[in-house]
């Protein structure tokens, strides 16, 4: 996270990447933060396999539809909540390991994955 606007550095309130000014005068995000595009898939799709495992049970037969797409825990070869696990663990350490990397890309995907966002945030890094 940033302390001020990634546009023009004034404060961002309640806001993670740009101030409440620069997103009414239609700045993007997108615009001003460069991301690896590799690092934002590989985000992406942690935050859908983690989306796999039920939040009520906590068994892996969750189903996650992105962009149209849907995906399981089969999609991933996965059949058991240990194998996900290992995959989840997999995917925090490289992300641990690609923290400068991770940051700008998070911003991105704060959008369309608030609380995943915010769980890699507060667990992860």
């Amino acid at each position: 996270m940033t302390d001020g606007c990634l546009h023009c550095g004034k404060p961002l309130g309640n806001r993670t990447a740009l101030c409440y000014a620069c997103e009414s005068d239609g700045i993007a995000v997108e615009d001003v933060v460069d991301v690896d595009e590799d690092v934002y898939d590989r985000l992406e799709r942690y935050f859908v396999l983690a989306s796999v495992r039920c939040s009520n049970c906590g068994d892996v037969h969750g189903v996650v539809t992105v962009d149209g797409d849907t995906y399981t825990a089969a999609d991933f070869g996965i059949e058991t909540e240990t194998e996900w696990r290992q995959r989840m663990d997999e995917a925090e350490a490289w992300i641990e390991e690609h923290r400068e990397a991770v940051e700008p890309a998070l911003r991105l995907l704060e959008r369309d994955w608030p609380r995943s966002v915010e769980a890699v945030r507060s667990h992860v890094l």
